[in-house]
């Protein structure tokens, strides 16, 4: 294990009027009029602002943050769809489907995203999953591979229903994950649509998510009302760094909560640089390839969120295998880049090959054996 030890003093200290007397600078907390919310730094995965973050709770159609990557990641886009009368007959929002409408995979999620069409969400879930049921499978098994040990999928769309519940930290990890598709970025971030890469759509879509329009660099992501639910919200900010993901649940006034959850994380954290984008981490010793040995390296610049006003003492190792077995892909990741701060994880970066490396075939060991 290669181990790196950074330790971070920052300490501001504010003189008050009266000479010789002085305190620290305490951070305020942003005034939320929600149940429970959190602001994430998405590159790094650090929580930067938490209330309640933990709180098991009805998310409503933010629901279909989870719907969209996996008919992205399972389906293609340009896949002819026929809506069902089950799925033109869901009740809540719509994307205004008519059943026996053929309609391509790509439209159907501008359908669902922009619209928060729930006629769309179970189109696709039967489409992708062949059934309501094995789609909503599928779904789970995302939040698992993804952490989200506290979510629980039982419907595409989100509309209440028992045992369908998650937290605002694993949908802010969920939605981290999702915002590094480049199709679903571009797809939430989008206010207005009338024609893709499939061609021309059956109808324009304009996006209910207001916050695009009320705060700057915002690209998206998905709002969310039922009874249980209450008014809930997903929002990406982009910054300089990267992206703060916001997540808002059973608020009184979603927009402004999301705003001062941006305000906060911009007021509280700045960004340092931990590792230099193709940065060689650890080298791997390859088994049955054709090259012997693989590099481990970072593919961006690793900006690391600290706090302004306060000291940070934290830890920087590297988790991964001593060594790998081929076939190896380019850019496959092959461990993590963990941060700690006081003995709990507060950051992880992935470790990508920088090369392939191909499995060796028969004739290669023959070779191999009669040359040593």
């Amino acid at each position: 294990m290669k181990k790196i030890s950074v330790m971070i003093y920052l300490l501001i200290l504010v003189y008050l009027i009266i000479p010789g007397v002085k305190s620290e600078a305490k951070e305020k907390e942003p005034k939320l009029r929600c149940v429970s919310a959190v602001v994430m730094d998405q590159d790094s995965g650090r929580i930067l602002y938490s209330k309640n973050g933990n709180a098991v709770l009805p998310m409503a159609s933010t629901t279909k943050i989870v719907t969209a990557i996996v008919a992205i990641e399972k389906g293609d886009l340009r896949d002819m769809v026929v809506v069902s009368k089950h799925a033109a007959g869901m009740p809540g929002s719509s994307a205004r489907l008519s059943s026996g409408e053929k309609i391509n995979l790509e439209e159907l999620l501008y359908g669902l995203m922009l619209r928060s069409g729930n006629d769309a969400a179970v189109a696709i879930a039967e489409h992708i999953g062949g059934t309501v049921e094995k789609f909503v499978d599928m779904m789970n098994e995302k939040a698992i591979e993804l952490g989200a040990y506290s979510t629980s999928f039982k419907t595409p769309h989100g509309l209440d229903e028992e045992n369908h519940f998650t937290t605002a930290e694993d949908l802010a990890r969920i939605t981290a994950y999702a915002m590094k598709n480049d199709f679903f970025s571009k797809l939430v971030s989008t206010k207005e649509i009338s024609s893709g890469i499939s061609g021309n759509f059956n109808r324009t879509y304009s996006n209910i998510n207001k916050f695009l329009y009320r705060v700057d660099n915002s690209d998206g992501v998905k709002t969310g009302y039922t009874g249980n639910a209450g008014k809930c919200l997903v929002a990406s900010v982009k910054h300089d760094y990267g992206r703060y993901i916001c997540v808002v649940l059973n608020s009184q006034d979603r927009w402004d909560d999301a705003a001062r959850l941006v305000e906060y994380a911009k007021d509280n954290y700045k960004y340092i640089k931990i590792m230099d984008k193709n940065e060689p981490v650890k080298r791997f010793r390859v088994y049955g390839g054709s090259e012997k040995y693989v590099s481990g390296v970072v593919r961006q610049d690793l900006m690391f969120p600290v706090k302004k006003d306060s000291v940070e003492d934290f830890k920087i190792d590297v988790y991964a295998p001593s060594a790998a077995f081929s076939p190896i892909e380019e850019n496959e990741v092959l461990g993590n880049v963990v941060v700690t701060i006081d003995d709990k994880i507060a950051a992880k970066y992935p470790i990508y090959s920088d090369r392939e490396v191909k499995r060796k075939n028969f004739i290669n060991i023959i070779k191999q054996m009669f040359s040593m």
